[in-house]
C-alpha cells in the first residue's frame, strides 16, 4: 500500500501536463519516428535493439507522457552512439 501511495505521488498525471509540454512530446515523438523510418527500422526491432520495451518506445513516438525518463535517455543515447547524432540535432526546432 505504501508503494502505491508513493508511486501516485511521484507520477505526474497527464491531465496536469501543460499544453506546451504535450506539444513538445508530440514533436519529439514525430522526430524519433522520422529517425527510425530514415533507418528503415520497425519500432519493435528497434526497441529491442535499444533495450527498451516496445510499448514504451511506441508510447514515446506517439507523444504520450507515461514513460520513465531513463527510457527516453536510452533512446537518445542509441542515436548518439549508433548514428553519431547529438542531442542538439535531435532536439533542433522542437
Amino acid at each position: 500500500t505504501f508503494f502505491l501511495f508513493l508511486q501516485k505521488r511521484i507520477v505526474k498525471k497527464t491531465d496536469k501536463i501543460s499544453p506546451e509540454q504535450k506539444e513538445f512530446m508530440v514533436k519529439l515523438g514525430k522526430r524519433l519516428k522520422k529517425l527510425r523510418l530514415d533507418h528503415n527500422k520497425g519500432y519493435k526491432p528497434l526497441a529491442e535493439e535499444m533495450g527498451v520495451a516496445r510499448n514504451t518506445y511506441y508510447a514515446i513516438e506517439k507523444g504520450r507522457l507515461d514513460f520513465q525518463f531513463s527510457s527516453l535517455f536510452q533512446i537518445l543515447y542509441y542515436y548518439k552512439r549508433h548514428h553519431n547524432l547529438t542531442l542538439e540535432e535531435i532536439f533542433k526546432d522542437l
